[in-house]
This record gives structure tokens, C-alpha cells and sequence, in this order.
């Protein structure tokens, strides 16, 4: 089965390290054109994938036709696939679009990194030997990065379940969740712990030919093309549902009725209808501006540095017990609590005297109207899936916020009062922690004060992931900051229920593994649009 997904992200880290739009930004004027690398591994001893050279071939000659300058590769070993890939990289530099679009066999490594295998990759190989013999995605991302091209799309066709088990840990679910950046779009084949089709006894995988389908249809804008797929694929597929992660500034039509001029913006369509409508997740503005990030409270917030940020939306509460549920009853998604043999409290509940009730932290059952607690035992990565889920169901584009975002927002950004907590110099009026729970957990979202902009709970009930690595503050001005480039601790923020009020101060952070997950971290959600 193979897994197809769109992604370019600068978070994850590896050891080794024609326009159909609108021009906008600091864009070279230089840049013109688009440049396509297309990779097709297939010939995987004991492990073939014969649809792979086929889908590689296929879209090849869909892209020319669209007007891409493309590279087309089949059966690379190691070497070959990291030649072609800084090949490519480099060239990019002088385009305005790059896309890469790998067909073949992949796996997420217990590094938390995804890898694409050549085809030396075989069965016998452990996770070690693997990994020399394949690429890491991270590799391409960088590439693709440092080109400084003004669109880049990304396209890995790959098997959702390693094929190459035997690993000394859970290698069922194959690539892992990934995270889409501000000016990237993201479309994946599957939503995550889903399998998608091979399609046997047709031509191409299954999310590839309908992609193709899509993608000859003139005057379609790339969102119109991407919900298009997924309507036709979960038709014949009712257990692959595809879904959109990131987002573009420009509209982006791949085959344009008129090619617009860099100055004459690309003709609009209606926006397609969500595949599953939601109801929309309450946002509040926070506008753009500067503040000092960090304090003198502890060693891990100096020093005070200034920084700079954009306007974005910010969830007006943490995302509950309720919404996330909609996101596993969906997809099927099995989080890391889930796999690491814990009880997550959800989708766990039963009829109870004629009330749905739920378990909670104890195992304990509640009743159902406690849904609206914030979600609980949820991973970092547990949560960026559920955005990635979430930005294709809506047509919107959610992430994680970054964690000078969120200090920002919980500090009250522009209308911010210097106050200690989010809203308060009382933590009693705005958050949920020990002195005020009784050790007794989470309590429904948005029941004490907000802050300055009218977000609640950024004090107290939960620890909430921000997407960043964690790395000490360099104190030097910074804008629209996201971290690290790499690591191996992701940060949360808020402070908890359960923490005391010296520990729930604004600047405060901690970090954990990605993966890791517990009763006290949730987190809640940002988007730009």
C-alpha cells in the first residue's frame, strides 16, 4: 500500500544535513519557471512496488505538459538518490516553483525522522542500516529551503506500513506525522494511522490516479484540485481519507486557462466546499507587533529579547476532549498513547444510566458533557496530525503556534498590560492549577477570566505543545521566530492544573519528547488566515 503525501517543513532534523500565480514578497527577480525532480523506486528486492515506476513515469509527462522543467529518475541506489536530489536543490535555486515527487517504499525511524528508501533497502537490513541506505526527508526540505524558490510542493508517494518489520519497536504505521510551515502546502494521500491503496491491477496507485485526473483539468486552483482528489479517492476508498496541511499566499493553478502576467492577480474560482464540514473552531485575531520574549525568572527564559511577529489567529480555547474525538472517529488515527499500550480517554465511553460517559486520567468513567475539557495524553505529534486533519476538512490551514507566538498572544500582544499570568497578576481569576482543583484534573474550557485579547486558559489547566524545537533563547531581535531548525524536545507552555502558581507564569516553558504524552499536555491551535 502506498502512502502520498505533499510536504516541506524546516522542524524535523537528519543527521546528515510559465507562472500560474501572483507575485507577492521579496522574490527574485531572477526566478522563472518551474522545475520538477521525479523519483521512482520499484525494483525493492522481496519488496517490489510495480505501480511505483508507473506513477513516477506518469506524472512525469503530466508535468511537462504543465509546463515544468522535469528530472525523471528511476531505481536510484543511496548514492545516485542523494546526487539527483543536491542536483536538483541547486538548480532550483533559479526557479520560481520547485516540485519533488517521490514514488517508492518509506519509513519513520525511531529517530522520530522519515526516510526514503532506495531501492538497496531489503528486508534482512536492521533500522541502521536502513536508514544509510535511504534518504531523509529532512535533507530535501533543507534543499528546497535554501533554493529560496517562491512555491514549493513536495510529493512522496510512499508505503504507509513499513514493509521491513522485525525493528525493535512499533514500525506499524510506517512515515510519521509531519508539520506544515507558513507558505507551504501540504497534501497527504491518507489521514495518519490510515493505509492508502495500491490499487491493484490498475496502472497507477489509487491517490496518484485520481491526482492526474485533477491535474488535467484546465482553470482548477490547487486547493479546488486537492478536494477534488480526496472526494473521489474516500468514494472508492471509504478507509483512505486524504487530507491538506499548509498553505500558499498566492492562488496556484497548475494548468491555467490564461496565464496571468506577474503584475494581473490568477482568476479566482468559488472556494470547492469542504469534504466534512465542522463547525468552526472559535479564532481570535491577535494582531501583529513586537515585545520583549522571556524574563529573568529563570535560567531557561533569559535572556529578555525582542521579537517581532506577524498577525495570525489564535484558538480561543484549547482544543477539547469532543473536537479531537471527531478527528479519531474519522480517521481511525491511533495516537502514541494508544500505541504505547496506555489509556487516552478517548474514544473510550459507554451508556451509563442513558448517558454517554467517558474515561478519565484515573480510568474513571464521566459523564459526556465533560467533553469539553480540554484533550488530554495527546503527543506533539498526536496534535499536529489533528491539524493536518483538521486544515483539510475545513479548507482553512492549522498548526501548532510557535512559541513566541503564543507568549505573545497569552502576554495580550498589542493590548498587553505587562501582567504576570494570561489576563491577571491573580492566577486565581484566569487560571486552573493545584490550589484552586484540588488535584481533581482539567476543568471545562473557558470558565475563568480571559486575557486582554479574549483567550482562555493560556494559565493553568493545561500544558499546551507549541511547535518548536527546544533550544536556549539567543537574545538577539529576531522576527516571526520558529525555533530551532532541529532537536529532539519539542516546548510546551501554560503551565497545568497541577502546577503551582510560580510554575504558570507567561514565560515559563518546559519541553518533552514529541511523542511523549500525558495527562497534563494538550494544546490548542493557530492559523493565518
Amino acid at each position: 500500500m502506498k502512502y502520498f503525501f505533499f510536504f516541506f517543513l524546516w522542524s524535523f532534523s537528519c543527521l546528515h544535513a510559465q507562472r500560474a500565480f501572483k507575485t507577492t514578497g521579496n522574490d527574485s527577480q531572477t526566478q522563472k519557471g518551474r522545475l520538477a525532480l521525479v523519483v521512482g523506486n520499484s525494483a525493492y528486492l522481496g519488496q517490489a512496488l510495480p505501480n511505483a515506476a508507473n506513477d513516477a513515469t506518469d506524472m512525469a509527462a503530466m508535468l511537462r505538459s504543465l509546463g515544468f522543467e522535469v528530472i525523471l529518475k528511476q531505481n536510484l541506489n543511496q548514492t545516485e538518490f542523494e546526487d539527483v536530489v543536491s542536483d536538483f536543490t541547486q538548480r532550483l535555486k533559479n526557479y520560481a516553483v520547485g516540485l519533488f515527487y517521490f514514488a517508492g517504499h518509506g519509513f519513520e525511524a525511531s529517530d522520530n525522522l522519515n526516510y526514503l528508501m532506495s531501492i538497496e533497502v531489503r528486508s534482512g537490513l536492521n533500522e541502521t542500516l536502513a536508514k544509510r541506505k535511504s534518504l531523509c526527508l529532512n535533507d530535501v526540505m533543507h534543499g528546497m529551503k535554501e533554493a529560496n524558490s517562491r512555491t514549493n510542493i513536495m510529493l512522496v508517494d510512499a508505503c504507509r506500513n513499513n514493509p521491513f518489520r522485525g525493528w525493535d519497536r512499533n514500525t506499524g504505521s510506517g512515515l510519521g506525522a509531519v508539520n506544515a510551515p507558513s507558505g507551504t502546502i501540504a497534501f497527504f494521500a491518507a489521514s495518519p494511522g490510515q493505509t492508502a491503496s495500491e490499487n491493484a491491477g490498475q496502472r497507477n496507485g489509487l491517490f496518484t490516479q485520481e491526482l492526474l485526473k485533477q491535474l488535467r483539468q484546465p482553470n482548477l486552483e490547487l486547493i479546488s484540485i486537492f478536494k477534488n482528489t480526496a472526494r473521489a479517492v474516500t468514494g472508492k476508498n471509504t478507509r483512505q481519507t486524504p487530507y491538506q496541511a499548509g498553505f500558499i499566499t498566492d492562488d496556484f493553478y497548475f494548468k491555467p486557462t490564461d496565464t496571468p502576467t506577474p503584475d494581473t492577480p490568477a482568476k479566482r474560482e468559488e472556494p470547492a466546499k469542504p469534504v466534512v464540514d465542522l463547525e468552526p473552531i472559535a479564532m481570535v485575531r491577535v494582531e501583529g507587533g513586537s515585545f520583549m520574549m522571556g524574563s529573568n525568572e529563570s535560567t531557561v527564559t533569559k535572556p529578555i529579547h525582542r521579537v517581532t511577529l506577524s498577525s495570525f489567529w489564535m484558538a480561543k480555547y484549547e482544543t477539547t476532549l469532543e473536537e479531537f474525538e471527531k478527528f479519531v472517529e474519522a480517521t481511525g488515527y491511533q495516537t502514541d498513547a494508544e500505541k504505547n499500550g496506555w489509556s487516552s480517554c478517548y474514544p473510550n465511553y459507554e451508556k451509563k444510566a442513558g448517558v454517554n460517559w467517558k474515561c478519565d486520567v484515573s480510568g474513571n468513567l464521566r459523564p459526556r458533557s465533560e467533553y469539553n475539557h480540554p484533550v488530554i495524553h495527546v503527543s506533539w505529534n498526536d496534535a499536529v496530525a489533528y491539524c493536518q486533519w483538521l486544515s483539510h476538512k475545513t479548507g482553512r490551514t492549522y498548526r501548532l503556534p510557535t512559541e513566541a507566538e503564543w507568549e505573545y498572544a497569552a502576554r495580550g500582544g498589542q493590548q498587553s498590560r505587562g501582567r504576570m499570568y494570561a489576563g491577571s497578576n491573580s492566577l486565581e481569576e484566569v487560571g486552573w492549577f493545584t490550589e484552586n482543583t484540588n488535584d481533581s484534573g482539567t476543568r471545562a474550557v473557558g470558565q475563568k477570566g480571559a486575557n486582554e485579547l479574549g483567550l482562555y486558559d493560556m494559565s493553568g489547566n493545561v500544558w499546551e505543545w507549541c511547535n518548536d524545537w527546544y533550544g536556549a533563547y539567543t537574545g538577539s531581535a529576531d522576527s516571526n521566530p520558529t525555533g530551532p531548525a532541529s532537536g529532539s524536545l519539542r516546548v510546551l507552555r501554560g503551565g497545568s492544573w497541577y502546577e503551582t502558581p510560580e510554575w504558570i507564569r507567561v514565560a515559563i516553558r518546559i519541553n518533552r519528547p514529541p511523542s511523549l504524552r500525558n495527562f497534563l499536555f494538550g494544546f490548542r491551535v493557530v492559523s493565518l488566515q
